[in-house]
């Protein structure tokens, strides 16, 4: 399952209009396909005395079929531009979410420290930064997801029951944020 990527480089409107055209080249190249033949066949019907009417027809049909080799080439540069597009916006959310889990670790180390001060506030920053980006980048289903508990597996750490709140809530958003960004893989997929 890929996700659906919610952002778009362009303004709305620009986006809009693009893909409108783009979603036409598909069918401009056939059908100039087809114009072209029947125009052969409307030069082939022509009378010899009518060369100058064949000449103008001919040269409509080269037209045409430059549009056609035209229309292919965009269809084909803008697939593989948007393709470009998404991959990069894909690595780029997966660099982030490995930011949120790297900093979701070192969460986790202070947690276990008994030396050191529970932190509450950058747990709750970190959790309240990570729910804005995946809200804004993916939707709101991969914030459902973040906030999932996860099951025993992955068992508990010998704290004090005024820490294991934080470290179970800590730790089921890393864990998370793990399968989150298991989707976003470094390479494209094969196609």
């Amino acid at each position: 399952m890929q996700p659906v990527l919610r952002s778009r480089p362009y303004p709305l409107a620009l986006w809009n209009f693009c893909g409108m055209w783009r979603d036409y080249f598909a069918f401009v190249t056939p059908a100039l396909v087809v114009i072209n033949g029947l125009l052969a066949v409307v030069i082939a019907l022509l009378p010899v005395r009518r060369s100058t009417a064949k000449w103008r027809i001919a040269m409509i049909a080269l037209a045409l079929g430059a549009v056609a080799v035209g229309a292919t080439a965009y269809s084909e540069y803008s697939t593989h531009a948007q393709a470009e597009r998404q991959q990069v916006e894909r690595s780029q959310i997966r660099e982030q979410l490995e930011n949120f889990i790297l900093e979701g670790r070192t969460l986790l180390g202070q947690i276990k420290d008994m030396q050191r001060d529970l932190p509450t506030r950058p747990a709750d920053e970190w959790a309240q930064r990570s729910e804005i980006y995946l809200r804004d980048k993916l939707g709101e289903r991969y914030v459902t997801r973040f906030r999932k508990d996860v099951n025993d597996l992955y068992g508990d750490a010998a704290l004090p029951t005024a820490r294991m709140g934080y470290w179970r809530a800590v730790r089921n958003r890393v864990v998370n944020l793990e399968m989150i960004s298991a989707e976003f893989p470094e390479t494209p997929p094969a196609r």
